[in-house]
């Protein structure tokens, strides 16, 4: 099997490219100067792609996120287009190109799979994210670095807080007021999205004045989104409302867990929340999984843009042999078990209870461990995913 393959500085590049080696798949790997999601330089990236694939004879063009360029190629060279999900929301693919035949797209979030498939998408399967554990298990620890990222509770992630600070001054007092009732609102919810479900466009024409819209649009292009859906202004404002309510979440949380244990933040926000440790950024290959190995309990809370998905997050921790202490997400329990595997939160009030709990209980909180990461040795590596799309896409390594 032949693949060509799109890549971009997604984070987890190294370890997909790996597998796909490990599976003696011959692959072309392509990283373009212009960008398949910028009008001005789309067709520059069409013709580049295009001189390339009649240059040789591929199997499919692989990529992770769906790009509806390289869906529009795939069908011109009568190619198979697969792509697995990383982000949501997926911008881009809401784009006649999802119709396509020639597409298989793979989405870790099912509830965004299920809202493609209305919106016309062919060929869409759920299909989890991955983990190379071998790889972050083989990550070694030196005394001093055991000593630093020893904690009772990290958190890994940024807080968001610039983006709040920036925008939302420039709200009128009206729509101010209604978008903090719909952060407050979907801050008590889990497993409903809130914000989808009351941003309506005539929601998006009230509230957004022209200098919220100029400061939506560059908090996504910052983001590494860029501007290639026409409800821009819409999906600005919901990834502001996600990034607010995270925020809110995230900011309890650490204030009120750091008031009673040794709380380690791992990000390059400048906050002064009372106790907490900042450890400025955690490389992903390189420092965190000692974070993940080290802490007691490891923190996750999804941004809320996934509306059901298992984000990278939940899987690393696990795979590192940590604690992973959750949101509610709806997509987890196809998978795991409260409890069992891992600990799932449906308000912050039992997120603190958890941590009080299972700070104290340390035979239980390693039961869990080892089962949290025996599943995702066995069901969530990059090979056993891998043979899915591959079964699916008829294709054999």
């Amino acid at each position: 099997m032949k693949l060509f393959v799109y890549y971009w500085d997604f984070l987890t590049f190294v370890d997909v490219i790996e597998s796909l080696k490990r599976q003696n798949i011959e692959i072309y790997l392509h990283k373009s100067e212009f960008s398949p999601r910028l009008d001005n330089e789309r067709t520059d990236f069409l013709n580049e792609i295009d001189k390339i694939l009649n240059e040789e004879k591929y199997d499919a063009i692989f990529s992770v996120n769906f790009f509806d360029s390289l869906s529009t190629l795939a069908k011109d060279h009568d190619l198979l287009y697969i792509c697995w999900t990383y982000d949501s929301p997926q911008l881009g693919i809401r784009n006649p190109s999802v119709t396509n035949e020639c597409n298989r797209i793979f989405c870790f979030d099912s509830s965004e799979m299920n809202q493609n498939i209305q919106w016309g998408g062919k060929n869409l399967y759920y299909l989890p994210l991955a983990v190379d554990t071998k790889r972050i298990n083989s990550v070694k620890a030196t005394p001093l670095q055991q000593l630093k990222y020893t904690a009772q509770i990290s958190l890994v992630g940024q807080l968001y807080s610039s983006d709040i600070d920036t925008i939302l001054p420039l709200f009128d007092e009206y729509s101010a007021g209604f978008v903090s009732a719909i952060i407050n609102t979907q801050l008590k919810v889990y497993g409903n999205n809130v914000i989808e479900n009351l941003i309506t466009d005539n929601i998006v024409d009230r509230i957004i004045n022209e200098d919220v819209e100029k400061a939506l649009v560059k908090n996504m292009t910052e983001g590494g989104f860029k501007k290639d859906i026409s409800e821009i202004k819409r999906s600005s404002l919901m990834l502001f409302l996600s990034k607010a309510v995270t925020n809110k979440e995230r900011t309890i949380l650490l204030t009120m867990l750091a008031a009673r244990y040794n709380f380690k933040h791992y990000t390059y926000d400048t906050h002064s929340i009372p106790n907490v440790h900042r450890m400025g950024i955690a490389d992903y290959n390189e420092h965190m999984p000692l974070v993940f190995r080290y802490s007691k309990i490891n923190l996750n809370t999804t941004l809320k843009t996934i509306r059901s998905g298992m984000p990278q997050r939940i899987i690393d921790i696990m795979g590192c042999h940590g604690l992973c202490l959750t949101n509610y997400q709806e997509d987890i329990f196809k998978h795991f078990e409260d409890g069992k595997e891992l600990l799932v939160y449906r308000s912050l009030e039992e997120a603190i209870d958890k941590c009080n709990f299972y700070l104290k209980h340390e035979a239980e909180a390693e039961k869990i461990r080892e089962r949290g990461f025996a599943v995702i040795r066995d069901q969530f590596n990059y090979e056993h995913q891998f043979k899915q799309i591959w079964e699916i896409c008829g294709l054999k390594p």
